[in-house]
């Protein structure tokens, strides 16, 4: 297996692992754990931060990154990024992944796009998405929307009485406090932010 599968840079953000996308990813795979795992003690509660160079992740190649991530105590998971043309830049927010089912308990979705689940986002799913997140059903589960930072990354269900939301990292307030919509509306709602909080309106089919 070549040694430079991976590679570890550290920096002032925390810790950036560059995917060789000239090696299968399998062995990608294989060799960041490997490297995990060796430094194991090192990494605990280590931000991380991850280029794919030009190679796109399917959902399920992230998730299996993901996996291998959550081996270790206390790692975060920044972002994912891709390099193209000799820039860095977050990849996907154009593309979009639809999930035509609910999402179960226990079940975890991440996309490095846009995000549209037909179904519900049942208590115990988490929904991740780098871009926007529509449901056509009812959330009550985790989102979270505009994981790398987007600030005008929305979530816009049916119905929205999440267990947890977040855009750009910024959280909203319990669905039971003042200031969210604590019964379920049958008009569809849209989560945003503004001037730092997360607020719930009415949704706009321009919003997206």
């Amino acid at each position: 297996m070549p040694q430079d599968a991976v590679l570890f840079k550290g920096t002032r953000e925390g810790i950036h692992i560059f995917l060789n996308d000239e090696v299968d990813f399998p062995q990608v795979v294989h060799s960041l754990e490997d490297r995990l795992s060796s430094r194991r003690h090192f990494f605990q509660g280590a931000r991380i931060v991850i280029n794919t160079g030009k190679r796109s992740l399917s959902t399920e190649q992230v998730e299996e990154v993901r996996k291998v991530l959550k081996q270790h105590d206390g790692v975060q998971l920044l972002r994912l990024e891709q390099t193209r043309d000799g820039s860095t830049t977050q990849p996907g927010n154009q593309s979009a992944l639809v999930v035509d089912r609910t999402v179960r308990s226990g079940q975890q979705i991440y996309h490095q796009g846009h995000v549209m689940v037909v179904g519900d986002v049942n208590p115990g799913a988490e929904v991740i998405a780098e871009g926007n997140i529509m449901v056509l059903g009812t959330v009550r589960g985790t989102v979270h929307a505009g994981y790398s930072g987007k600030q005008d990354a929305l979530v816009a269900a049916t119905v929205l009485t999440p267990t947890q939301i977040s855009i750009a990292g910024i959280r909203a307030r319990r669905p039971d406090e003042e200031g969210w919509r604590s019964s379920e509306k049958s008009t569809p709602e849209v989560a945003r932010l503004r001037n730092g909080q997360i607020v719930v309106e009415p949704y706009q089919q321009s919003w997206l």
